[in-house]
Formats: structure tokens, C-alpha cells, sequence
């Protein structure tokens, strides 16, 4: 399918949106910063009466001052390995993709693997953020070192397979886990038990916006949804693609997103 403008969306569509899903890194941040820009248009949505919901390959430590400080309304990180929320009385909850034994196992697998990825393509090593996830394990692949090449990457992935771990890639980051969990797995669990969503309704209310190949999944699954400009870098490395794209890039896209979402709503 290719993708049309923004600019293209049917009003009347834009005006059964109810919630934002995002990806963070190079969709919502730009250049790994946070702006002024994204933050005020996060602020606008909740103004407009939209849900907000970060989904990102980012670790579980880093939910906490997504949730608190940002003022999303829910946070899914290490591409749906786990979730957090406040709740009605304004308590901190969470919900992970299995059971703290088994997280721990699957863990030692994934420290025992970096040790092979190591043996195997030395300049790829863990992200800087390996420390602070539950669930996956990450590899810098453009973050802290030049981008290296889609041949070493496609390589990279499939040795990740090879040892019988599940693979997606961002940006920045090539994921290896032992569980098959996805970004849409659990956006469809946190909406459905949290929020009270069904899917049908998530596809017809919800869109999703973000950048790379770990967002493959909610691309896939929601028919609403939307790529920064910048994901035209990386529209070879998977096959389902947004039905629209911004003209910006990076999180000047998400501000394209929200403002025509907010002008749509008003007219």
C-alpha cells in the first residue's frame, strides 16, 4: 500500500479519533531530544480530549519520566515487554509480558547471547540502555556509532534468529527477545483491560504514528496510522507501511500530526 499525504486523511475520519498512539525516538523526540514543540502538542491533545499513549522500544526505566513528567497517559516500552499507568486514584501500575521468574530466565538467555553477538560483528554491542530493560535485549546499530550498513544489519538479525530469539529493528536499535511480544500485542491488552477499548473500536478511534521497522506491527494492525517523514529511510526494511505520512520529520511530524488532528476536530 502506499502511503498518501497527510494532508489526504478524510475529515470526517480525523474526527472519530479519540487517542495517539506513539513511538518516541525520531517520532516524537528528534535527534534524541525531547522539544518544546512535541511536548506542547502532547499538552494540546489531552486538551482536546485525546488519549495519549507512548509506545516505544525505549527500556522499562525509562517509562517512569515518560509517564510522570511528559503526561502520557500510559506507556508501553522495550516494544511491548511492558506497560505502565496511573490509575483513577492515582496510582502507579504496571504490567509486564510474563512473570518476574520467567523475565529473569529469559534474561540469562539474552546476557549469554550478547556474549555470541560479541564473537560474531564486535562493533555491534549492547545499547547504552541494555541495563534498564526487563525483556529485551538491545544493540546499538546507530545510536552512539555511525549507522552501520543494512547488509551487516540484515546479518545481524538473522543471527539473532539463528539462536532461536525473536528480532525487530528501530532507528537505532537492533531487539532480540526470547518471548514474541510486539508493540500491537501490548497496545491491544493495555486498551482492552486499562482503557476499556475493544480492538474494533482501537481501529477505528485510535492512530498510531511512528518512524521504523519496530513499528511494522501497529502499521499492520491499525488502519490509522502515520509516519514521520524520516521513515522513507527505512520503508526497505519492512513491507507494512502507514497509511499516510507528515511532511516533517522527527517530532516536528508528531506536531504535524497533532495539529491537523485538533484542526480537523474544530472545524
Amino acid at each position: 500500500m502506499s502511503m498518501q499525504a497527510l494532508s489526504s486523511w478524510p475529515a470526517e475520519q480525523c474526527r472519530q479519533v479519540r487517542g495517539i498512539l506513539t513511538d518516541i525516538d525520531d517520532t516524537f523526540s528528534s535527534h534524541g531530544k525531547l522539544t518544546v514543540a512535541a511536548l506542547a502538542a502532547l499538552d494540546r491533545a489531552k486538551t482536546a480530549g485525546l488519549r495519549r499513549i507512548a509506545v516505544t522500544g525505549r527500556p522499562t526505566y525509562w517509562t517512569l519520566p515518560l509517564l510522570r513528567l511528559c503526561d502520557f497517559d500510559a506507556v508501553i516500552a522495550e516494544n511491548g515487554a511492558s506497560a505502565f499507568w496511573i490509575d483513577s486514584e492515582g496510582r502507579q501500575q504496571t504490567m509486564y509480558y510474563a512473570d518476574a521468574a520467567t523475565r529473569s530466565q529469559h534474561r540469562q538467555r539474552l546476557l549469554d547471547f550478547a556474549d555470541i553477538m560479541r564473537q560474531h560483528f564486535p562493533n555491534v554491542l549492547p545499547a547504552a540502555d541494555a541495563a534498564q530493560r526487563i525483556g529485551d535485549l538491545a544493540f546499538d546499530i546507530a545510536e552512539n556509532i555511525p549507522a552501520i550498513p543494512l547488509s551487516q544489519l540484515n546479518e545481524v538479525v538473522a543471527l539473532i534468529r539463528e539462536h532461536g530469539l525473536y528480532a525487530t529493528t528501530s532507528s537505532i536499535h537492533a531487539h532480540a527477545s526470547v518471548a514474541p511480544f510486539s508493540k500491537q500485542s501490548m497496545s491491544q491488552r493495555l486498551l482492552h483491560e486499562v482503557f476499556g477499548v475493544s480492538d474494533d473500536a482501537a481501529k477505528k478511534n485510535y492512530v498510531f504514528i511512528g518512524d521504523s521497522a519496530n513499528d511494522a506491527s501497529m502499521f499492520a494492525h491499525y488502519p490509522l496510522s502515520v509516519g514521520v517523514a524520516n521513515i522513507r529511510k527505512y520503508l526497505d526494511r519492512f513491507e507494512a507501511h502507514p497509511a499516510y505520512v507528515c511532511n516533517a520529520e522527527f517530532g516536528e511530524g508528531f506536531v504535524e500530526l497533532v495539529d491537523f488532528l485538533l484542526k480537523d476536530k474544530n472545524e
